[in-house]
């Protein structure tokens, strides 16, 4: 790397600092204006900062921080088919790991204070988190329906600018992966333009448009059992190609798998 590419590195560096930290205190400052907190009272940061990139117009901006749908809980059929799936990935990815040689733990299974697992699988609201060596993180958005904004995807790499995205898309058999390192550049427009929005609504500076972003109507299945049918066969058809993306993208990251447990080895030795 040359002197101006490290420079040039550097700077891109603060400036996604930048623009984070600004991002997190307009988020909470549209928070105590509006009124959007959790039962606990924390600000709902990641819901503002999804609907200050989701939307360009400043009139829907305002019309979604505004107005709340009544009910935005999911039928739990959705949240069962989210949770077979999340859980039926973990054990597969343990499996296949353990079968390479890796000691891969669940997070509720890391409690122990001698020695660290080669491979760490934490389970979140959406998917699951993979940490490899503290050298890797692959996040996997585990998608059971047709929804897919990018907000979501872009707010991800806020918090985790260096890490891989799997995005699974379950019913529609497709398994998209984003690289953050390689789209830093799109991301720090994105995030600068979110600031942008959230500074003009804190100022005032919108005006009332004529959509309609806030829909209240619950969605009402149709057909439960060609819903859970086309699920469940789709489940069972991709599992295979999600582990082999996984374990593809450690072996392209970080060499082969024995590359990959001689790294862990170290790290711990380091520790």
């Amino acid at each position: 790397m040359s002197v101006e590419q490290a420079l040039d590195s550097e700077a891109e560096q603060n400036f996604f600092e930048y623009l984070r930290q600004a991002l997190d205190e307009v988020c909470i400052e549209l928070a105590e204006k509006f009124s959007l907190l959790t039962a606990r009272g924390k600000p709902r940061k990641a819901f503002i900062l999804d609907t200050l990139m989701k939307f360009s117009c400043y009139g829907c901006i305002m019309k979604v921080l505004t107005h709340q749908r009544e009910d935005g809980r999911a039928d739990m059929l959705f949240v069962q088919n989210h949770k077979l799936a999340v859980n039926l990935l973990v054990e597969e990815l343990r499996r296949s790991l353990e079968k390479a040689g890796l000691e891969p733990n669940v997070e509720e299974e890391v409690k122990g204070v001698y020695g660290r697992p080669d491979i760490v699988v934490r389970t979140t609201a959406t998917g699951i988190i993979i940490e490899v060596a503290k050298k890797l993180e692959i996040l996997v958005e585990v998608k059971t329906g047709a929804s897919f904004t990018y907000a979501q995807i872009f707010r991800y790499f806020i918090e985790r600018p260096s890490a891989v995205l799997v995005l699974w898309r379950v019913t529609r058999r497709q398994i998209i992966v984003i690289d953050g390192e390689k789209i830093r550049g799109l991301l720090l427009i994105v995030m600068e333009a979110a600031l942008n929005r959230g500074t003009a609504i804190l100022n005032g500076e919108f005006k009332e448009c004529d959509h309609n972003p806030v829909r209240n109507e619950p969605y009402i299945i149709e057909d439960a059992q060609d819903l859970v049918d086309d699920f469940l066969s789709a489940l069972a058809e991709t599992i295979p190609s999600i582990v082999e993306t996984v374990l593809g993208i450690i072996r392209n990251r970080l060499g082969d798998i024995e590359t990959s447990r001689q790294m862990v080895e170290a790290e711990n030795i380091d520790h």
